[in-house]
C-alpha cells in the first residue's frame, strides 16, 4: 500500500467509525441485512471512471436505510464524492451513482454502514476498494477489429467478388437474393434475420420472411443490423452498428426505445434479452491497455485487451448487475489467440441466457466455454468446455469449439451452435446436451450435421421450435437457414447469395401490424394514409409518404418531444394521389420526434390554404428517430 492510500484509509476509517456511531436507519432490535453482491468487485482493477456502485442485500431494504447504507466514497486523487442513491424495483438492490467521475489510476474506497448491512469476504470490515483504469479506450474504437475477428476473410476481396452480383429490388428496398430450396412441414411463424453488408450486392436490411421467401416486412439500413428478433414483451429489437446501440420497435415496426450499456462501456451487438420483469441483459465491451509482458513472455507492454461486461438494466435503465470477464477470467484461458499481439480479443462473449433458476448462462467463443454465473452473487457456478472444463463429455468425442447461441430449452437441456473451428476438418453443427451438474457430465443427446458438411466459421444460432423442430442459422456459412425435424429430416432451407450472411436467424409466430406503404405514382388511394418514415432511425434525412383520396388542403409538420414545431414539410392544397417529402434534420439534435399530417377536403380551408383550426378530415401522428 502506498503512503497516500494509507493516509486516506486511516482518515476514512476514523470517519467511518464516527458515522457508525450515529443512529441506524434500521429499527430497534432489527438485525443487519447480509450483502450478497457488490459491484465493482472488491480489489478489482481497470474500472472505468464513470462507474456506479451496486449493493444487493439478502432481503428488502427500506429507502431510508438505503440512503444511509453507503457512508463515504473517496478516491485517492479525486477525494470525497457526493452521490445519489436509489433502490431498484426488486426492493433489495441499492444503486449508487457518484456525481462526478473518478480520476484515472486512482483507488476508490467505499465505506458501508455495517449496522444496516454486513459483508463477508474482502469487505467484511465494511469497506472495499477498487482501482480505476490508468487509461481509457473509446468504446467505439475497436468495433471494426471486433467485426474482423468474426470475419477473418478479406472484406475487400469479398466486396470485389460480389461487385457484379444481382440483388432484388422490392418497393424500392434492395434485398439480398433469396433462394428457398426446401419448404415442407415447418413450425408456424415467420423467419427473422438481417443480412450483413459484406458485399456490394448486400445492402443491410431487417427481414421478416414467409417460407416461400416473400417479405412480410423489409427495411434496409444505413448500417449493419444484428440480432433482429421479437422479445417476450412483443416488441422487436435489433442492434444498429451506426449508433452502436439496440433499438426497440413496436408491432408497427416503429422505433420506440433504445438500449445501451451504462458505466461508460460501449454496447456490444451480440445479445439483448428483455426479461419478464422488464429488465434487460446485454454485453458491454471493456477495452483496456494492459502490459502483457507481465502475463506471457514476449507480451506487448501496451496491448489493447478486449474484455466483456455482462450488464442487467432495470426498468429505468439503471445498471443493477455487472459482471466483468477481467474480474473472473484469465487472458490465457483463450484458445487460438496470439497473446503477444498488440490487440487481443481474448474472451469474445457472444450469447447469454437467463437460466430457469434465475442465474446466467454465458457463451465465451474464444474460451470454447459455457459458464454458469450466479445472478445473486456474481460467482462462477460451473465451467463447461475449454481449458477449465469441469465436465466429462458423453457420446461426443470432439466437444464444441468457438460456439454461439447457448440456450436452456424446455426439457432442461442446453442447445448450442457448434461453429467447430477446431474440428478436423472444421465443420459446424447444432447440438443438444443433457448437463448433469452433480455428476459433472455433458451428454450429447441430439445433433444435426448437414450432408455435405457446412462450416460457418463465425456467428450462427440454434433455436428449438414449438413443434419440436430445430431452426439452424449457419452464420458465416451457406446455406443461410435450415429447419430440421427431431429425426433430422430437412423441412426448410433458405439461402442468400454466396458471401451474404446473417448473424442469427429465428422463427417466431409473431404478428406485425404493418400498413402497406403508398407508392408514388401508382394507382389512386381510396383513403387517407400516413406511412412510417423511411429509413427510421435516420441520419440526417428521411422520406415521409402519405396518400390523399381527393384534392385536399394539407399540413405536414414535425415536432420535438416538448411539442415545439421544428419543421413544416407541406402546407397547401394538393392533388389526389400518393405523395412523398424528404425531411432533412441536419440542424437538429439526436432524439425522438413526431410528424403529423392534417388533411381537409380542399373546399374547407383558411385564407392561407391550411386546414381550418389545425384539424380536419384526417389527422395522424407518427414517431421518427434521429440518430447521429
Amino acid at each position: 500500500m502506498n503512503e497516500s492510500r494509507l493516509n486516506l484509509s486511516t482518515g476514512l476509517i476514523a470517519l467511518y467509525f464516527f458515522c457508525t456511531g450515529c443512529s441506524s436507519a434500521l429499527g430497534a432490535g432489527q438485525k443487519p441485512l447480509l450483502v450478497r453482491y457488490l459491484s465493482p468487485l472488491p480489489d478489482s482493477k481497470y474500472i472505468l471512471p464513470v462507474t456506479n456502485i451496486i449493493v444487493r442485500t439478502d432481503g428488502p431494504i427500506a429507502d431510508d436505510a438505503a440512503q444511509g447504507l453507503i457512508r463515504v466514497i473517496s478516491g485517492t486523487l479525486s477525494g470525497i464524492h457526493s452521490f445519489a442513491v436509489r433502490v431498484s424495483d426488486d426492493g433489495r438492490t441499492v444503486v449508487c451513482q457518484p456525481a462526478t467521475p473518478f480520476s484515472l489510476s486512482e483507488g476508490v474506497t467505499v465505506l458501508l454502514d455495517t449496522s444496516i448491512a454486513r459483508c463477508t469476504g474482502p469487505a467484511q470490515a465494511g469497506s472495499f476498494t477498487f482501482w480505476i483504469a490508468p487509461s481509457y479506450v473509446d468504446p467505439t474504437a475497436l468495433r471494426a477489429k471486433l467485426r474482423a475477428s468474426d470475419f477473418p476473410e478479406s472484406v475487400s476481396a469479398r466486396k470485389q467478388a460480389q461487385r457484379t452480383r444481382p440483388a432484388a429490388v422490392t418497393d424500392g428496398i434492395v434485398l439480398p437474393v433469396i433462394d428457398v430450396t426446401v419448404s415442407e412441414a415447418t413450425s408456424p411463424g415467420y423467419i427473422f434475420l438481417s443480412n450483413l453488408n459484406w458485399s456490394y450486392a448486400s445492402v443491410p436490411a431487417l427481414l421478416i420472411l414467409r417460407d416461400d421467401g416473400s417479405q412480410v416486412f423489409a427495411r434496409d439500413l444505413e448500417n449493419n443490423g444484428y440480432d433482429f428478433k421479437p422479445q417476450p414483451n412483443g416488441m422487436l429489437t435489433y442492434y444498429d452498428d451506426g449508433p452502436q446501440e439496440f433499438l426497440e420497435m413496436d408491432q408497427t415496426c416503429t422505433v420506440i426505445d433504445t438500449f445501451h450499456c451504462g458505466n461508460g462501456y460501449g454496447t456490444d451487438p451480440h445479445e439483448l434479452r428483455i426479461l419478464p420483469n422488464g429488465h434487460a441483459l446485454l454485453f458491454g465491451v471493456d477495452n483496456e491497455i494492459v502490459d502483457m509482458s507481465r502475463v506471457v513472455p514476449g507480451g506487448y507492454t501496451a496491448a489493447k485487451v478486449v474484455g466483456y461486461v455482462i450488464q442487467e438494466l432495470d426498468q429505468k435503465k439503471n445498471v443493477v448487475f455487472q459482471w466483468r470477464t477481467m474480474d473472473h477470467f484469465n487472458v490465457t484461458d483463450a484458445t487460438g489467440i496470439d497473446f503477444t499481439a498488440t490487440w487481443i480479443d481474448y474472451a469474445h462473449c457472444n450469447a447469454i441466457d437467463a437460466d430457469t433458476d434465475g442465474n446466467l448462462l454465458l457463451s465465451t467463443r474464444h474460451f470454447n466455454e459455457i459458464t454458469k454465473i450466479s445472478r445473486e452473487t456474481g460467482d462462477m457456478m460451473w465451467r463447461l468446455g475449454g481449458k477449465n472444463n469441469q465436465f466429462r463429455f458423453v457420446n461426443d468425442s470432439v466437444g464444441f469449439s468457438y460456439q454461439h447461441a447457448v440456450r436452456r430449452i424446455d426439457n432442461g437441456n442446453i442447445t448450442l451452435f457448434d461453429n467447430g473451428d477446431f474440428h478436423v476438418p472444421p465443420y459446424s453443427r447444432a447440438v443438444e446436451y443433457a448437463v448433469d451438474t452433480a455428476q459433472k457430465t455433458a451428454t450429447l443427446v441430439w445433433q444435426y450435421r448437414n450432408t455435405p458438411d457446412v462450416f460457418g466459421y463465425a456467428m450462427g444460432f440454434v433455436q428449438r421450435l414449438q413443434n419440436g423442430n430445430t431452426l439452424i442459422g449457419w452464420g458465416a456459412g451457406n446455406p443461410t437457414v435450415t429447419e430440421v425435424s427431431p429425426s433430422g429430416n430437412k423441412v426448410f432451407e433458405m439461402t442468400f447469395d454466396d458471401g451474404v450472411y446473417s448473424y442469427r436467424a429465428f422463427r417466431y409466430n409473431w404478428q406485425p401490424v404493418i400498413s402497406s406503404a403508398p407508392r408514388v405514382g401508382e394507382g389512386s388511394p381510396v383513403s387517407y394514409a400516413l406511412s412510417q418514415n423511411y429509413p427510421n432511425p435516420f441520419n440526417p434525412s428521411t422520406v415521409i409518404r402519405y396518400a390523399l383520396p381527393g384534392r385536399a388542403s394539407v399540413v405536414l409538420e414535425v415536432f420535438n418531444t416538448l411539442g415545439q414545431q421544428v419543421a413544416t414539410l407541406a402546407s397547401g392544397t394538393e392533388e389526389p394521389g400518393f405523395h412523398e417529402v424528404r425531411f432533412d434534420a441536419s440542424g437538429l439534435a439526436s432524439g425522438m420526434y413526431f410528424y403529423r399530417l392534417a388533411a381537409h377536403t380542399a373546399s374547407v380551408t383558411t385564407s392561407a390554404g391550411a386546414p381550418a383550426g389545425g384539424s380536419g378530415d384526417f389527422v395522424q401522428t407518427r414517431k421518427l428517430l434521429l440518430v447521429r
